[in-house]
């Protein structure tokens, strides 16, 4: 029976099988932990893809259901919304808004604010971020966003 030491080192400079051995299990181990990190980035990016369709499914489901239900009790087509009649949220509910910036990166309230604070983005879109994320969920905005 052979007896090795299982520092890895040790081995770089011994040419016996064992040796060799060693060398090629590092390097197989070292590419099945790449293989391990590539796979559980695509699930991740796949998971969060899903989580947005779901999302988008889902509200587009509960439009529906509104318009349905709408229908059902003689609304017929012309549906009022908040938006279309001025309703404006409480603060507390536009701070739950979630924005659009930079291009569709979707942060909270907060999160805009304090990049507008920063310089990251500008007031004015700040400002617009808020009122179409409050259109989106079917409110005016207040006139310190117009």
């Amino acid at each position: 029976m052979t007896d090795y030491i299982d520092n890895p080192n040790k081995y770089q400079t011994d040419n016996t099988p064992v040796a060799q051995a060693m060398i090629r299990a590092q390097a197989a181990q070292a590419e099945a932990d790449r293989a391990k990190q590539d796979a559980l980035a695509t699930e991740a990016a796949d998971r969060a893809k899903r989580e947005e369709i779901d999302r988008a499914v889902e509200l587009s489901m509960s439009r529906m259901n509104q318009q349905l239900a709408a229908e059902r009790m003689g609304a017929g087509k012309q549906m009022i919304r908040s938006q279309d009649v001025g309703v404006i949220p409480p603060m507390a509910e536009v701070e739950k808004t979630t924005v659009r910036v930079l291009g569709g990166i979707e942060v909270s309230f907060q999160q805009a604010k304090d990049m507008a604070e920063v310089g990251q983005i500008t007031q004015a879109e700040f400002n617009r971020a808020v009122v179409d994320g409050l259109a989106a969920r079917g409110y005016a905005a207040p006139k310190s966003f117009g």
